[in-house]
């Protein structure tokens, strides 16, 4: 299914830099959220690679990082209700351990989940830690333990 249509005015980011092209999944029971990548259609990050002998132009860190960020927006804001138009704004805080375990490549498509395995509020903020799994042909390419922190703007 496409984003949902209020995203693009709830977001952090504008369009070209979610990274997420469809919803899978969003699950408040499980705190998950599952996405659809085009790894055709990721830009200039992707349009700048040099393509050489065992260096073929690749799903880049820096796209798995931003895409990360994406699907904590997604979670904050349709499992948490955390809303940036209700004056929400979040920040990534740490990244507790990331591994690319398989090279992405070009072509086939990624399907990208996020689950939140630790959500704790603490005088107005939200604490979450995300578990994040990027998978390609059935390989994963990408897995991270994340943390980010959500606040209401005004109250700072």
């Amino acid at each position: 299914m496409p984003m949902p249509p209020d995203f693009a005015s709830e977001s952090l980011y504008a369009p070209e830099a979610w990274f997420v092209h469809d919803i899978l999944d969003i699950d408040p029971d499980a705190q998950r959220v599952r996405v659809a990548i085009d790894t055709e259609r990721l830009g200039a990050i992707v349009d700048a690679q040099r393509a050489r002998p065992g260096h073929p132009k690749h799903f880049p860190g820096a796209i798995a990082i931003q895409v990360t960020g994406t699907l904590g927006q997604l979670h904050a804001i349709y499992v948490l209700g955390l809303r940036p138009s209700e004056g929400w704004a979040g920040f990534g805080a740490t990244i507790k351990k990331a591994r690319f375990p398989s090279l992405g490549h070009i072509g086939p498509g990624v399907t990208a989940e996020c689950v939140a395995t630790k959500v704790r509020q603490y005088k107005g903020t939200y604490h979450v830690t995300y578990a994040f799994t990027f998978e390609q042909d059935g390989k994963v390419i990408y897995e991270s333990t994340q943390t980010s922190a959500w606040f209401q703007a005004e109250s700072r």
